[in-house]
C-alpha cells in the first residue's frame, strides 16, 4: 500500500477506539503544517495542498461523526470548513489563470486578446481573495488551538463503539458512498447533463477520500483501486473546469468589461469554440473510463477487503481490478449544486454484496451508519 496513506498502528482489525484518533490526527497534521506557507498565497502548491488537507480532514470527520460527541466535534468540523472556504477562491483563481493562459498558443489574435483580458481580470480578483484568505487564517489561528483537536480526537476512547473493528465500520461507510456514485452515474452519461456530471465529480471525490481514510484496511488492493478513483475524479474535474470557463465567458459583467477593453464578441466566440471542443473531448474520456471500470468491476475491490477484518490476509486475497467478480449496489443519494441534498440522502442506503461463487441467501445487507449531508450538526455542507 502507498505509504502516504498508511497510518502507523492501524489496520483492518484495529479497534475504533485506537484507529479513529489516529486517523483524525493523521489527516489534520498537513493542515497545521501548511498554515504558514499557505497564508502568504505566493506558494500555489501550499494553497492547493492545504485545501486538499482540509477536505480530507472534513471527509474523515463526516465518516467518524457518529462516534463522537457533537459539540466539540462540530466546532472543529466548522473550523476545517472555514479553511476550505477561505482557500477555495484563491486556488480556483490559480487553476483558472494557469489553465486559461495555455489556451492562447492555438488561437488567433482576437482569441489571444480575449485570453489575456480574462486572465488579467481574474488576477485582479485573486488579490482580493488573498486578502480574505489571510484574514480568515489569522482569525482561526490553527496552531494555537491544536491541543483542543487532540482532545477531541481521543474522546472516543471508552465509548460503546471503541472496541468495534475498523473494517466493519469502513465497510458500511464505503458501501454507502459507492451506492451514491453508481446510482448517479448513468444519468451523468448524458453529455447534456452538466449538473449531473458536476455532482458525480463530488460523489467520486467523497468515495475516493473514504477509501483513502480506510486505506489501512485495503492492503495491496489499495494501490490498484486508488488510481482508478483518482482518474474518475480528475476527468470529471477537468470537464467541470471547462464548463466553468465557458460560463465565465458568458458572464454579463465580464463580457461588458471585456468590451470596454477592446475584446469583441467575435474574440470571445473564438475562445468559446475551442472550449466546446475540449468539453466534448473530456466527456469522451469520462465515458471511456466508465466503460473500462463499470460498477461490477470496482465493487469487489471497494468492499470485499472490508468484509472479514479478522483475517489478516483478507486484503491481499481479494480480487484485483482485473477480477470482474459480480457485485451489486442499490440505492443512491443525489447531490444538488455544491451541497448534498439532505432530503434525498436522509435514509441510510442498503447495499447488498454477493461474492463470486456464493449462493442465494449468502448476501450480507449493510446499512450505512452515515447518511451523508443529513448530519444534524453540520448545516450547509460544501465541497
Amino acid at each position: 500500500m502507498d505509504k502516504k496513506f498508511a497510518i502507523p498502528g492501524v489496520n483492518a482489525r484495529t479497534s475504533l477506539g485506537e484507529a479513529a484518533p489516529r486517523m483524525l490526527l493523521a489527516k489534520a497534521e498537513p493542515l497545521f503544517a501548511l498554515e504558514d506557507a499557505a497564508r502568504g498565497g505566493a506558494d500555489m502548491d501550499a494553497v492547493h495542498d492545504m485545501r486538499v488537507a482540509s477536505r480530507r480532514l472534513r471527509e474523515v470527520m463526516r465518516l467518524l461523526a457518529p462516534l463522537y460527541p457533537h459539540r466539540d466535534f462540530r466546532r472543529w468540523y466548522r473550523r476545517a470548513r472555514r479553511v476550505t472556504r477561505a482557500l477555495g477562491p484563491v486556488r480556483d483563481s490559480d487553476v483558472f489563470i494557469d489553465s486559461f493562459s495555455r489556451l492562447g498558443a492555438g488561437l488567433g489574435e482576437g482569441g489571444q486578446r480575449c485570453v489575456a483580458f480574462m486572465v488579467g481580470y481574474r488576477m485582479g480578483q485573486r488579490e482580493n481573495e488573498l486578502a480574505i484568505l489571510n484574514r480568515e487564517l489569522g482569525a482561526l489561528d490553527l496552531a494555537e488551538t491544536r491541543a483542543s483537536f487532540v482532545q477531541v480526537a481521543h474522546s472516543i476512547e471508552g465509548t460503546a463503539d471503541a472496541d468495534r473493528p475498523l473494517a466493519s465500520f469502513a465497510h458500511a461507510a464505503v458501501a454507502e458512498r459507492a451506492a451514491v456514485v453508481f446510482g448517479a452515474q448513468p444519468a451523468a452519461l448524458d453529455e447534456r447533463n452538466i449538473a449531473g456530471q458536476h455532482a458525480l465529480r463530488i460523489d467520486y471525490k467523497r468515495l475516493r477520500y473514504a477509501v483513502e481514510a480506510f486505506a489501512p484496511c485495503y492492503g495491496d488492493v489499495f494501490d490498484e483501486l486508488h488510481p482508478v478513483l483518482t482518474e474518475f475524479q480528475d476527468v470529471l474535474g477537468d470537464l467541470h473546469d471547462v464548463h466553468v470557463f465557458l460560463d465565465m465567458l458568458s458572464d454579463a459583467d465580464r463580457v461588458a468589461a471585456a468590451a470596454r477593453a477592446g475584446v469583441s464578441p467575435g474574440d470571445i466566440a473564438e475562445v468559446s469554440a475551442v472550449l466546446e471542443v475540449r468539453a466534448h473531448d473530456e466527456f469522451e474520456r469520462f465515458t471511456a473510463q466508465v466503460a473500462e471500470y463499470p460498477a461490477e468491476r470496482l465493487l469487489p475491490d471497494l468492499l470485499l477487503p472490508l468484509v472479514e477484518p479478522a483475517s489478516p490476509a483478507m486484503a491481499g486475497e481479494t480480487g484485483s481490478l482485473d477480477d470482474t467478480s459480480a457485485a451489486s449496489a442499490t440505492g443512491s443519494a443525489e447531490e444538488h449544486g455544491d451541497a448534498v441534498g439532505a432530503a434525498d440522502a436522509a435514509a441510510p442506503t442498503d447495499v447488498v454484496i454477493e461474492a463470486a461463487g456464493s449462493v442465494s441467501g449468502d448476501e450480507v445487507p449493510i446499512v450505512a451508519p452515515v447518511a451523508v449531508g443529513d448530519e444534524p450538526w453540520a448545516e450547509g455542507w460544501t465541497t
